[in-house]
C-alpha cells in the first residue's frame, strides 16, 4: 500500500510540476492576449485585405458586372479579380477603398451600415468618362468632368449597369464583434512564439493558413497587428480547420453562420488588421441626382448596343 501511495504521489507531483511548467510557458502569451485585445479592441479598427476572386464560383450576374466594368472602364479583366482593399471600421459603420490589381488610384469607394450604404458615384463616373472619352471624342460635350464628390444607392447601381443586385445590401456583414481575452489567448497559444524588442512575434504556418500577430511591449511606439492568409480557401474548409472556426465574428467580414461558405468565391486572401485612429465613420448623404443615372445609363447602353465589346 506504501508503495501505492508513493507512486500516486509521485504522479501528482509530476502532474503539477507539468501544469506548473505549462502555467509560466503560456504565462507570456496570456499577457500578450490581454494587450492584443486592449490593442486591437473596437470601436475603431484598420484592416488591407488583397483578394483574388474564383470566377467559376462566381454568379453569372456578378461576372456578368465585372465585364462591363472592364468594357467602361478600359481595365484589364484580371485586375478586377485581383483587388487590393484598405477598409476602418468605427461602430456599425464600413469604409471601403478598393483598388484593382496594379492601380494606385482606387475605383470605388463604399460606405456601408446596416441602415444604409452607398458608393462613391465621382470616382466610378470619371473613370469611365475617361475611358468612353478615348475612344468616343463625342462624349466629352455628352459626359462633362465632375468635380464635386457625390454617391449612389445600391439601386442606383443597379440601373447604372443594367444588373441585378437583389439581395447585395443583404450579403453586407455586420461589423465584426470584439474577441475577449480568452479568444485570442487561444489564437496565440496555437502560434509558435519568439521575443521581439519588449513584445513578441506569434506565427502559424499551415501551409495553407498562415497567421502572424505583433504584440508590442509596454511603451513601445510599435503598432499590434494581426494578419491572417489563405490560400484555396475551399480546401481549407474541406479540411475544417478550426483557426478560422476561431476567428469567425471577430475580424471584418467573418460574420454569420455562412461566412465559411462565401469564401467558395475566393481563389485566396490577405488581411492584415490594426488598431486605426481613433474616430468616427459618417455615411455621405449628397447623393447624385437621378437625371445623372439615367443619363450615364443611357450612354451605357447606347455604347454597348452600338459598339458591343468595343
Amino acid at each position: 500500500m506504501k508503495i501505492g501511495k508513493y507512486i500516486l504521489r509521485t504522479v501528482l507531483f509530476l502532474l503539477a510540476a507539468v501544469a506548473a511548467g505549462a502555467a509560466i510557458y503560456l504565462y507570456p502569451t496570456w499577457k500578450a492576449a490581454k494587450t492584443l485585445r486592449e490593442e486591437m479592441s473596437l470601436p475603431y479598427s484598420s484592416f488591407e485585405l488583397e483578394v483574388e476572386l474564383n470566377r467559376e464560383e462566381l454568379t453569372e450576374e456578378q461576372r456578368k458586372v465585372i465585364g462591363t466594368l472592364t468594357r467602361l472602364t478600359g481595365l484589364q479583366e484580371n485586375a478586377l479579380y485581383r483587388l487590393f482593399i484598405e477598409g476602418s471600421m468605427s461602430g456599425d459603420k464600413v469604409h471601403l477603398l478598393i483598388y484593382p490589381e496594379g492601380k494606385h488610384e482606387p475605383l470605388f469607394e463604399f460606405y456601408l451600415s446596416s441602415d444604409r450604404s452607398v458608393i462613391n458615384e465621382t470616382m466610378l463616373y470619371n473613370a469611365v468618362r475617361s475611358n468612353l472619352t478615348e475612344h468616343f471624342g463625342l462624349l466629352k460635350y455628352l459626359m462633362p468632368a465632375q468635380e464635386e464628390t457625390q454617391y449612389m444607392t445600391f439601386r442606383q447601381v443597379e440601373q447604372l449597369f443594367g444588373v441585378d443586385l437583389s439581395g447585395a445590401a443583404e450579403s453586407i456583414p455586420p461589423t465584426a464583434e470584439e474577441m475577449d481575452t480568452k479568444g485570442y489567448f487561444l489564437l496565440l497559444a496555437v502560434m509558435s512564439r519568439e521575443r521581439q524588442g519588449d513584445g513578441y512575434l506569434f506565427s502559424l504556418d499551415g501551409g495553407q493558413v498562415r497567421m502572424k500577430a505583433v504584440v508590442p511591449g509596454q511603451g513601445e511606439r510599435q503598432t499590434a497587428m494581426l494578419e491572417l492568409q489563405i490560400e484555396n480557401p475551399g480546401v481549407v474548409l474541406e479540411k475544417g480547420e478550426k483557426v478560422l472556426t476561431l476567428l469567425k465574428d471577430r475580424v471584418p467580414f467573418t460574420n454569420g453562420d455562412d461566412w465559411l461558405e462565401k469564401l467558395q468565391v475566393v481563389k485566396g486572401f490577405s488581411l492584415v488588421l490594426t488598431k486605426g485612429a481613433e474616430g468616427t465613420i459618417t455615411i455621405p448623404d449628397n447623393l447624385v441626382s437621378q437625371e445623372i443615372i439615367e443619363t450615364i445609363s443611357g450612354i451605357r447602353a447606347w455604347v454597348q448596343d452600338t459598339f458591343g465589346n468595343f
